[in-house]
Order: C-alpha cells, then structure tokens, then sequence
C-alpha cells in the first residue's frame, strides 16, 4: 500500500466533507437530510461496493480463502481488546458521556470511511478484506454495542456512572435484551453483500463481470456514491458542532489516544505476533486490519446516542474530531506496519 496515496485519499474524503458543511450552514439541509443519505449509503451504495469488489478481484475464492479467515480471526481479537480496554476506561465519567465515549473507543467508521479508502487506496482484493472486518464490526455493534448504550448499572450508587466489573461483562440490562439482535448482524447489508461476494467468486463470475455492459456501469456508478456521501454526512454534522469548552474536555484526550494510537498499535502488534509465530497473513492483509483499526469514531455511535438518549451532540463532536485527527495518524500507522 502506498503511504503517499493513503494520505491523498485522506484528504480528498475531507475535502468532500465542505459541501455538508455549506450545505448545513446555507439552512440548505434539513435535519433529515443526513439520515436519508447515511440510508442510501448504508443500504444500496455501500453493498454495491462490496459486490463489485468481489467482481473485480482477479484472484479465484481459493486464493484468498487464507487471508479472509484470517483478516475474520483477527478483526474478532481487535474487537475484543476494544471492547476490554474501553470498559475499564471511562470509569467516573457521568453515565450518558461514559457509555458513548466507550462505544466510540470500541466501534471505528469502518464501514463509511474505512471501505472507500480501502477501495481507492489498495483495490478490490483488499475491498474483500474490509468486508470481512465489517461482519465483525456489526456482529460487535448488535451485541455490545446495544449493550454499552442501554446498561443501567444497578450497583452504581455514587451518580459517577461507576459500576461493579461483573456487571459490566456479564450483566445484561433487561432492555439491552431487547434489543440485542444477532438477525440484524445475519441480514445486515454488508454481510449480505458479502455472502454474495462469496458465491460469485465459488461460480467464477468475476470472470465475466465485464460482460454485463450497461448493468456494470451502472452498478460502478452506484458504488462511487459511498465516498462522497459518506463524507457530506460527516460534513452536515461538522456543522452543527458546539466548539465551546472542546479543549478543556479530558475524557476526550484518553478516547482520541486510544482511538487512534494505543488501540491500533495493539492490533498491530498481535497482528506481527502472529506473523513471527508462523501464522501466514499476506501484508496486504495486515494493512487493512491496521487501517481499519485506525478509522475514526463511528458515525453510527451518533445515531446509537439519538436513539438511547446519550447526548448526541457529544457524541457528535467526538466523531468529527476523531475523524479530522486520523488525516495524521493513519499514514503514521502505516508506516509502522511496513517498517516492522
């Protein structure tokens, strides 16, 4: 992977994020706005991109098997370090705050900066990859990720949002359980996607992609939408940030830390284990899993917020603060990945 290129794409998706902004700014958008766009992107554009990518690989299921059931084993071990670092962080902040800031720690924007990136910078073999890390990046958000926005912890006492370890990973809030949803995960349009990826490239019909004609270029122009919009809906919400006391905000400095230098330097570092140990993961492999360990918050930790009642606009200005500070930090984990 091309550093250089890594950090051109970097720039050019914020540059994207300008016409969300004037957009938002101009009283052009409304407040539904972005929600419809994050639907067209998550639910057509975004599938799209990942059936053509596995249109576009050149290599056979039986080239590649090895590094998806890899890029799957370790994109579960990165979530599961997420998820054991972030409930132990956090620990005396106020509920609302606490539990968001430990679902944006766990859940990176994989899927609507992680997967175009990944697409523009490397291909379409790695596009697969990405999808894979997705499953797991959706399997953790129906579960944990439910889980984190509704606890109310029954043994806090103080009002300073502590609680009790055993609570906090085995117990379940009654309407956690409600709405913990493994069909979600299992219909989920990514894994959709995916699954079809599969069968084309069992069939071999990546083979014949290109006789498709007008059906191809159709679906190739579906799939460039998820960049671009992906980005405008970062921009809307850039927009609407109250920048009031940002810096005086010290949770934060420990989210964005780990977010985006101690977290991924883990995952990199079990990923190198791995590799000294004998464990065969092709380097293109390791990219994406350092790249989408790397992303910014997750733009579904605001609609998780709105949805639970978490303090949106938090949630918000952690997102998009997250997200203009990977700009440096992606390249830099990059090159540790190729320098060690």
């Amino acid at each position: 992977m091309d550093i250089t290129k890594l950090i051109g794409n970097v720039a050019v998706l914020f540059v994207m994020m300008i016409p969300g902004i004037i957009l938002k700014k101009g009283k052009m958008a409304s407040d539904t706005f972005g929600k419809g766009l994050s639907n067209l992107v998550l639910y057509i554009a975004q599938p799209v991109l990942i059936v053509c990518a596995y249109l576009d690989c050149t290599l056979s299921f039986s080239d590649i098997w090895r590094n998806v059931l890899a890029v799957f084993v370790f994109s579960v071990i990165a979530h599961c370090i997420f998820a054991a670092v972030a409930v132990l962080s956090f620990r005396k902040t106020p509920l609302a705050r606490q539990r968001m800031l430990r679902f944006a720690t766990i859940f990176g924007n994989a899927a609507f900066m992680g997967i175009p990136l990944i697409q523009a910078v490397c291909g379409a073999e790695a596009a697969i990859y990405a999808s894979i890390y997705n499953i797991t990046f959706n399997l953790f958000l129906w579960t944990v990720g439910v889980y984190l926005c509704t606890r109310v912890s029954e043994t806090d006492h103080d009002g300073d949002g502590d609680s009790d370890l055993v609570d906090e990973f085995l117990g379940l809030h009654k309407t956690a359980k409600k709405e913990i949803s493994i069909t979600k995960v299992l219909f989920h349009p990514v894994t959709l996607a995916s699954v079809i990826g599969v069968i084309c490239l069992l069939l071999k019909f990546n083979r014949h992609a290109y006789n498709l004609g007008i059906a191809w270029d159709c679906l190739n122009m579906i799939r460039g939408l998820v960049a671009p919009l992906s980005m405008v809906v970062i921009g809307l919400r850039f927009a609407d940030i109250k920048w009031g006391g940002l810096f005086k905000d010290l949770p934060m400095y420990w989210f964005l830390a780990l977010r985006h230098i101690l977290l991924p330097v883990a995952v990199l570092a079990t990923i190198k284990g791995a590799v000294y140990a004998g464990i065969p993961i092709s380097m293109m492999a390791q990219e994406v899993l350092v790249i989408m360990a790397a992303t910014p918050a997750a733009s579904s930790a605001t609609m998780f917020a709105e949805k639970y009642n978490c303090d949106a606009a938090y949630v918000s200005r952690l997102v998009v603060v997250s997200t203009v500070l990977c700009i440096a930090t992606m390249p830099l984990l990059l090159a540790l990945c190729h320098a060690i």
